[in-house]
């Protein structure tokens, strides 16, 4: 008769199982990019195809997101996890500019461009930049104006309507 299992001997396995969870944590991001690849597949074929004489207007679609799944799906399979940095508070930062960056698309669409604008500068120039709260005020209200001037004034790019458009003359 074999022994019952100790208390070490399932911390151990556990233990395995976490390290040979973690080994393929890296096949998370190729993963999700074959969805989303799939998706888009789907829906590019749904916006009609057409045919290459007379191409419909999912065609471009269609042949990136089958280029976006093919690579993605190569990925899964032959991406060494040793080509992998680990994570640091540094990539914390990036995650973080990210998910700004996300929200300035989010506030654009409902606040028009300015203070979005001020917003992501601000918080680029002083969390990411380090720079001195005044410098980064000041250059984030600097930078919102001149880029509303530069783009709405000057290129007239359509932006959406904001809170301090009708003020600006935008």
């Amino acid at each position: 008769m074999s022994a019952p299992p100790s208390a070490s001997g399932t911390v151990r396995e556990r233990s395995r199982d976490r390290s040979v969870l973690a080994s393929h944590l890296h096949r998370i991001a190729p993963l999700l990019l074959v969805a989303l690849g799939l998706l888009a597949l789907f829906q590019a074929r749904d916006m009609g195809l057409g045919e290459l004489t007379a191409p419909g207007p999912g065609l471009w679609p269609f042949l990136v997101a089958v280029l976006l799944t093919g690579t993605a799906a190569v990925l899964v399979f032959v991406d060494p996890a040793e080509d992998y940095e680990p994570w640091t508070p540094a990539t914390v930062r990036i995650m973080g500019g990210l998910v700004s960056l996300g929200l300035f698309i989010v506030l654009f669409e409902a606040l028009g461009f300015i203070i979005p604008a001020f917003l992501m500068l601000a918080l680029w120039l002083r969390v990411f930049g380090r720079e001195p709260w005044r410098w980064s005020l000041g250059l984030a209200v600097a930078g919102a104006v001149l880029f509303h001037l530069l783009f709405v004034e000057a290129l007239g790019v359509p932006f959406p309507e904001g809170v301090l458009e009708p003020v600006l003359g935008g």
